[in-house]
């Protein structure tokens, strides 16, 4: 490894040198953007700043410009940050550019905090004390006075030059310097740049954006799949909608439901409706089932809010639904976000009547209000959680009575003559109905580039239309293909249609005996993408990931050996093996991939259905789109990744 240590006082222009180091290949660090990293996820550090500058923080949060102006005018409190700051970027630091060929060190204290010593080549970059203000007054929106301040701070460019092997002055114009930053580089470096620079791309894996990497016909194509996508994810806001819609999709597309008893040959298409709220699709293959099946698993059901049995109340004049939240929400996100209702009402003389009211622009919305910012002084002062509680998760639906009534709850009445108009219901009927609110509206692109897509219940119809889309385009597989598409996911995935319901066993034995196979010899030849989502990092929540080991947007689908929580708690974790077929398979189609895992080991997780699978005997690895905001009722995804996630089920699918 070969190190090259930039130094100089703020301003001076290190950072145009940095970029020209990274240009040419080397492994660059930052320490002051790296410093700033640790003042928002390193809580050791932390810690031991607020005992040392308890002034400098305000309900555990470090205000910089506080400390700033603690040790800026006082020596030993500048020596003793210093002191703390130093032991934790020069331990950061090393971890960073462990096995790198060429890195680049930039830090003001380079020689103070010990990092100087790891340099092979050191230098300083220096510029006129007017020029650096100037410079920093722009960069950091300071005043002139405090500017000079800092500069007092620190070491004049005579002393940084005295302490290094070079000295590059950058009082030019930038692009001169840059240029002069990449010949002294290239100077220095020479022989060392050409000797490892091809060893470097065999050795070194460095992931770039997808939109780098993505073939002309996969972006023509990625278009018009995501238009569908969003069809698809406006119009299927629940379970029942999502089997009742693919269904539809399947029928139109030669599927057939699977009867107990009857012959399958290769090509044939089938499918099994568990009980409205799942639903499993099969294209048989060329291969006995004996040899195993191609499966991707998603589920179809997302967080939300259930209305209770007995929902319907008046309180000061106001008609209200009582709900009872499904799945992990953040509840304050409830708050104040149009709403529509969604479901089925199964009457006495049991017929059923679905319910939607909410998604046509012509109709009304509903919500869960929140308490004004004049009167919250107490609300504010409580925890996240504890500012909205679940109890009080209640839905408005209306505050005018029907002319003339003078009778109890005439709120409440009113609400009810409308629903018995609309759906012929009475409020008996809310005991049999199966009724839930979700975010009105539909899919949306987002950003000036359009190139995300904001909707509610990505996670995880994203990965289930990725999984159900394929079979429709299907011809005759080699081994047979399954897509099961399972409920109740959120809360563990129990009961009648959740993924460890007997169901796909029935479904599967069903299959295998309508071509002569055993169900046991099918499970251990099979092969399951569990397809759901996992957490794009989002650099304004950085402290709760791994930067090096979370999936993030545009750079692919993400394949993850394990999800779980603390100690892989609820996980299958794939084999080597297991992630080695997938690795090679996408390689050869040219699928963008990466692999990640959700978000730092002590912070939290989750689980998927893979841990179901894979207790089947059924080699199982996790597959999905990131997401950002996930379980929010607004949750973002990025273009790129949800083609090439169903783009990766596809050849999955066809894979001989």
């Amino acid at each position: 490894m070969r190190i090259l240590g930039i130094t100089s006082g703020s301003g001076s222009g290190k950072t145009t040198l940095l970029k020209a180091a990274e240009e040419l290949g080397f492994l660059c660090v930052d320490c002051d953007a790296l410093y700033h990293e640790l003042l928002q996820e390193n809580k050791a550090m932390l810690a031991e700043l607020e005992a040392n500058f308890p002034t400098a923080f305000l309900n555990g949060c470090l205000d910089r410009k506080a400390l700033g102006g603690i040790v800026f005018q006082n020596e030993e409190k500048l020596l003793l940050l210093n002191r703390i700051t130093h032991r934790y970027v020069k331990e950061e630091v090393l971890q960073r550019i462990q096995g790198a060929a060429y890195a680049a060190i930039d830090a003001i204290a380079l020689f103070e905090g010990g990092l100087g010593e790891l340099c092979d080549v050191t230098v300083a970059v220096t510029a006129s004390e007017d020029c650096r203000i100037q410079r920093l007054m722009k960069r950091d929106g300071i005043t002139e006075d405090y500017a000079r301040l800092r500069l007092r701070a620190q070491k004049s460019s005579e002393e940084f030059s005295a302490m290094t092997d070079h000295t590059l002055c950058s009082d030019m114009e930038l692009e001169q310097f840059s240029k002069q930053c990449t010949d002294f580089l290239k100077g220095v470096f020479k022989m060392e740049e050409k000797k490892y620079e091809e060893q470097r791309k065999t050795l070194l894996n460095a992931p770039k954006n997808g939109y780098d990497r993505i073939s002309a016909e996969d972006l023509a194509a990625m278009e018009p799949y995501c238009k569908e996508y969003m069809d698809f994810i406006s119009n299927c806001k629940i379970e029942r909608e999502a089997v009742e819609w693919t269904i539809a999709e399947a029928e139109k597309h030669g599927f057939k439901p699977l009867v107990p008893g009857m012959e399958l040959k290769p090509g044939d298409r089938v499918y099994g409706n568990n009980h409205k709220k799942a639903v499993i699709f099969a294209v048989i293959g060329e291969k006995s089932l004996n040899e195993g099946t191609h499966i991707c698993a998603a589920h179809i059901d997302s967080p939300r809010l259930d209305l209770k049995p007995n929902p319907l109340y008046e309180d000061s004049e106001m008609s209200y639904f009582k709900t009872h939240y499904y799945g992990g929400i953040k509840k304050y996100q409830w708050t104040t976000t149009p709403l529509a209702i969604h479901g089925v009402v199964v009457k006495k003389d049991g017929s059923v009547i679905n319910v939607t009211v909410g998604e046509d622009p012509a109709d009304p919305i509903f919500c869960v209000t929140d308490l004004l910012i004049h009167l919250s002084a107490d609300q504010m002062r409580k925890t996240m959680a504890e500012g909205i509680t679940g109890e009080n998760l209640n839905i408005l639906l209306g505050s005018k009575p029907l002319p003339e009534d003078e009778g109890a709850d005439r709120i409440k009445f009113a609400t009810m003559c409308l629903l018995n108009e609309k759906y012929g219901i009475v409020e008996e009927d809310f005991l049999t109905a199966e009724l839930t609110m979700v975010p009105a509206g539909p899919a949306r692109e987002v950003g000036f580039d359009r190139s995300l897509i904001a909707a509610y219940g990505h996670d995880d119809r994203v990965c289930a239309f990725a999984s159900f889309k394929p079979l429709l385009e299907l011809g005759v597989p080699a081994k047979t293909a399954v897509c099961v598409l399972a409920d109740k996911e959120e809360v563990g995935s129990n009961g009648i249609s959740g993924m460890q319901s007997d169901y796909f066993e029935t479904f599967m034995a069903d299959l295998c005996e309508a071509t002569g196979a055993s169900l046991r010899r099918c499970f251990e030849g099979s092969f399951c993408l569990s397809a759901d989502v996992s957490n794009a990092f989002d650099p304004l929540y950085a402290e709760t990931c791994d930067r090096r080991n979370n999936t993030r947007i545009n750079y692919g689908t993400g394949i993850f050996k394990y999800t779980g929580a603390r100690g892989k708690s609820g996980s299958s974790d794939a084999a080597a093996e297991v992630m080695g077929y997938v690795r090679a398979l996408f390689a050869k189609h040219d699928v963008i991939w990466q692999t990640g895992e959700l978000g730092k080991v002590d912070q939290g997780g989750g689980g998927t259905v893979a841990c179901y699978m894979a207790n089947r005997n059924i080699e199982t690895v996790d597959a999905g789109v990131p997401v950002l905001s996930m379980h929010a009722p607004m949750e973002l995804v990025s273009k790129l990744d949800t083609y090439m996630t169903y783009k990766g089920m596809k050849v999955f699918y066809e894979d001989r």
